[in-house]
């Protein structure tokens, strides 16, 4: 049986080798990652995210993330002052659907919105204190 070569109009991908040039330094380890750059003075920030979809911050507890060893800042509407609204402008487009300010108001209106914000020396840090942070 012998099968034709595929026409421009029936060609598809599936089942074709891709060649992947990331994929020989992936194997060896020597493939380099946004993580693995280090800045003099870089900080590394973790959102606080709501765990509901509906309903109003009552009480923001920063206590214990702001003591831990680290963390430099907690953001959250009480002390990050005005922040204004962003304007879609031409060929922006698609950019993002959320014209609301971040930490606009204590109001929750989907789940993973971002209430707070820990900023620390490293990534490890920024986590723990986001995690440390209770939100009532």
């Amino acid at each position: 049986m012998t099968l034709a070569a595929p026409t421009a109009s029936t060609w598809s991908p599936i089942g074709i080798d891709t060649p992947r040039v990331d994929g020989p330094l992936k194997v060896t380890g020597r493939a380099q990652y946004t993580s693995d750059f280090h800045f003099p003075g870089m900080l590394y920030a973790v959102p606080v995210e709501a765990t509901i979809a509906n309903g109003r911050v009552m009480k923001l507890d920063t206590a214990a993330a702001d003591r831990m060893p680290g963390v430099r800042a907690i953001f959250h509407r009480e002390n990050i002052g005005k922040i204004f609204r962003s304007i879609p402008e031409l060929g922006f487009e698609g950019i993002t659907e959320e014209r609301r300010p971040p930490f606009e108001d204590d109001v929750v209106r989907y789940y993973g919105q971002y209430i707070a914000l820990a900023v620390a020396d490293t990534f490890e840090a920024a986590k723990a204190a986001a995690d440390a942070v209770r939100v009532t």
